[in-house]
C-alpha cells in the first residue's frame, strides 16, 4: 500500500483531499493501480477520505513501460485505420461498414485500454488535455503514436493494394454538409469518451465500469450510418490523415484536410459539453472553486438539462439522417441499429448526470413511479429541454436536406391506424417499462423495505451503477425500430413526433394522425409505470421507525 502524497507516485497531492481530482500517470487510466476509500487516522488528518492505492511490483515504470502506452496507441491506431481504409474502397458497399469499423474500436478500446486508456483519436487526446486528464506533453506523443499508426496503415494499403478510397461529398451535397456532420459526430465520440473513461465519478478509479468500449464503439456506429448519405464520415484526426494520404497517390488532393480540421474541432466542442454537464469535475480546480461548482451543481440542476438536451439531440439528429434522401430505401435496418448505438452512448454517459430518460414519456413515468434522479419541477425542464433538442435537429436536418422535411414513414404503410397506434403503444410501454426496471439496484431488491425515501419522492440525483443500463435502453429501440418501423416509422418518442411532425407542418402538411402517437407514447409509459409498481411492489414498501408495521402503497 502506497500512499498518494508520497512521492513515489507522480499523483497530485489533491488526490487524498478529493478523490474526483485524481491527475493521470502516463496515459489515460491507471492501469497498474487498484485503490479503496477509507477514512483517514489521527495521524494522517483525522476526519478526511482517503485513497489507499494497492500497486503489484516495483513503484517506478521502467522505460519500457512509460513506452508501452505509446506503443499501444500506434498498433491500435494502425488497425483502426487499415479497417477504415478496406472498407471505404470505392468499389465497396457501405452497408455493414459502420458496424465493422464501430466494433474495431469496440475490440481495440477492450483490448488496450488498461494500457494506455485506447484514445486511438488525436481528437479523444487533445479533448482529454483540455479537461485536464492528459498533460501537454503527453497528449502531444500520444497524438504523435497515433498519426505515425495512421500513416504506416495508408502505407502498407498503398504497397500491396490498388484502388482508391471515397471520400468527400456525394452527389447533391456540399462540403459545408459533410463539415458539419463530422464536426458534430466528432465531438460526440469525444463527449462520449469524457463521460464514459475521465469521469470519475462515472469510471472510478477503485472500480472501473466496463462499457466504455462499448460506449466509445458504438458512437462510431451511430455516426457512421448517419452520414453515410452525405458522405463516408472519419471522425478520427489520425484516420483523416491515412485517408489522405491514400487519397492523394495519383496526386495531391484536399479532401482530406476538411476532415482533419472538423475531426480536430470536435475535440472542443465535445470537452466543452463534457464541462457542462460535469461542471464539478475539472482537477485544475482549486478548493473554493471546487466548492462552488458543486453548489451550481446543487442548485441549479443546469448540467441535468444540458445533458437531456444533448442525449436527445444525437438521437433524433440520427434518426432524422437516416431517413435523408435514397437512405431510407435500405429499409428499417440501418436507422433501428444506429438510434439503438447513439442511444446507448448516451445513456452510458450521462445516466449518472440526468438519468438519461431523452423522452418526454419516460420522464413522465419515472416521476410517477418515483424513480426519478430529480425533483418534479426540474423534470419539467427535463421535457422543455427535449423538446428544444427536437427542434433543433429537426432544423439542422432541415437546412442540411436543402429545406426537405424529414420522412414520417419509409413507404406508405398498407396497415391501419389501429394497428399503428398499437405498435407505437406497445413499444413505448416496452421502453419504459425497461428505463424504470434498470434504476432498481441491488441494494434494494436484497432489502427493499429499508429505503431512506417514501413511495413517489426518491430522489437521489443519480441512478445507481448499471454495466448493461444503456445496452437495455438501446436493445428497446432496435427490437421496436425493426418490428414497428414498416408499420408506423417508429417514432416510439413524443419529442421525435414533435421533430418530425413539426418539419412537415412548416411546409403546409399538418400530419394530425401522426401527432397522436404523442398521447400513445403517454398512455403506454403510464401503463408501463402500473406495471412496474405491481412487479415491484417491494420497493414501494414503508417501514415506521419501530419496524412493526408496514404497508404496501
Amino acid at each position: 500500500r502506497i500512499w498518494a502524497e508520497q512521492e513515489a507516485l507522480p499523483l497530485s497531492r489533491q488526490l487524498v483531499k478529493a478523490p474526483t481530482a485524481a491527475k493521470p500517470l502516463s496515459g489515460a487510466m491507471l492501469p497498474s493501480y487498484g485503490g479503496e476509500r477509507r477514512r483517514a487516522g489521527a495521524a494522517e488528518g483525522a476526519g478526511r477520505e482517503v485513497l489507499v492505492l494497492t500497486h503489484q511490483g516495483a513503484i517506478y515504470p521502467s522505460a519500457w513501460e512509460r513506452f508501452a502506452p505509446y506503443l499501444a496507441e500506434f498498433v491500435g491506431t494502425f488497425l483502426l485505420t487499415l479497417t477504415y481504409i478496406y472498407n471505404y474502397s470505392a468499389s465497396r458497399s457501405s452497408v455493414w461498414t459502420a458496424t465493422s469499423n464501430g466494433l474495431m474500436v469496440v475490440a481495440l478500446m477492450y483490448a488496450l485500454g488498461h494500457v494506455s486508456g485506447a484514445n486511438l483519436n488525436p481528437s479523444v487526446s487533445v479533448a482529454l488535455m483540455l479537461v485536464g486528464r492528459h498533460s501537454p506533453r503527453v497528449a502531444a506523443r500520444l497524438c504523435l503514436s497515433q498519426t505515425l499508426g495512421a500513416i504506416s496503415a495508408a502505407v502498407v494499403r498503398l504497397m500491396f493494394f490498388s484502388g482508391s478510397v471515397d471520400i468527400g461529398p456525394q452527389k447533391g451535397f456540399t462540403w459545408g454538409a459533410v463539415i458539419t456532420i463530422e464536426l458534430l459526430y466528432s465531438a460526440m465520440i469525444c463527449f462520449v469518451y469524457l463521460n464514459c473513461a475521465a469521469s470519475m465519478k462515472n469510471n472510478p478509479v477503485a472500480a472501473q465500469n466496463g462499457f466504455v468500449g462499448l460506449a466509445v464503439g458504438f458512437s462510431f456506429v451511430a455516426g457512421g450510418y448517419a452520414a453515410r448519405e452525405v458522405s463516408n464520415s472519419v471522425m478520427n484526426t489520425a484516420i483523416a490523415v491515412g485517408l489522405g494520404v491514400v487519397d492523394c497517390k495519383e496526386g495531391f488532393t484536399a479532401r482530406a484536410l476538411f476532415y482533419i480540421f472538423a475531426d480536430f474541432f470536435g475535440a472542443f466542442i465535445g470537452a466543452g459539453a463534457y464541462r457542462i454537464v460535469r461542471p464539478d469535475e475539472d482537477p485544475n480546480q482549486s478548493e473554493s472553486r471546487r466548492d462552488l461548482s458543486e453548489r451550481k451543481r446543487q442548485d441549479g440542476n443546469s448540467g441535468k438539462v444540458a445533458a437531456e438536451f444533448f442525449g436527445t439531440f444525437f438521437i433524433i439528429f440520427t434518426k432524422a439522417l437516416n431517413r435523408m434522401g435514397s437512405a431510407a430505401e435500405e429499409g428499417v435496418g440501418p436507422e433501428a441499429w444506429s438510434v439503438a448505438a447513439v442511444l446507448t452512448s448516451m445513456v452510458y454517459s450521462l445516466r449518472g448526470v440526468s438519468g438519461a430518460y431523452f423522452n418526454p414519456a419516460v420522464t413522465l413515468a419515472a416521476v410517477v413511479s418515483g424513480r426519478s434522479t430529480c425533483e418534479r419541477h426540474v423534470a419539467l425542464f427535463y421535457v422543455v429541454a427535449q423538446f428544444f433538442a427536437a427542434v433543433s435537429a429537426a432544423s439542422l436536418f432541415s437546412l442540411l436536406n436543402h429545406g426537405q422535411p424529414i420522412p414520417l414513414e419509409y413507404r406508405s404503410s398498407q396497415q391501419s391506424y389501429g394497428a399503428k397506434i398499437f405498435a407505437e403503444t406497445a413499444f413505448s410501454f416496452l421502453i419504459t417499462y425497461v428505463v424504470l426496471a434498470s434504476s432498481v439496484s441491488r441494494s434494494e431488491l436484497a432489502s427493499p423495505s429499508k429505503q431512506d425515501a417514501p413511495s413517489g419522492e426518491k430522489v437521489s440525483g443519480t441512478l445507481p451503477n448499471n454495466d448493461v443500463a444503456g445496452f437495455m435502453y438501446g436493445a428497446c429501440h432496435t427490437a421496436g425500430g425493426f418490428a414497428a418501423g414498416h408499420i408506423s416509422g417508429a417514432m416510439l418518442n413524443p419529442a421525435v413526433v414533435f421533430s418530425f411532425c413539426g418539419m412537415s407542418a412548416l411546409t403546409g402538411r399538418f400530419e394530425g394522425a401522426v401527432w397522436a402517437y404523442a398521447l400513445y407514447h403517454l398512455f403506454g409509459a403510464l401503463l408501463a409505470t402500473g406495471v412496474f409498481a405491481l412487479t415491484h411492489a417491494g420497493l414501494y414498501r414503508q417501514v415506521d421507525d419501530e419496524g412493526d408495521k408496514e404497508a404496501v402503497a
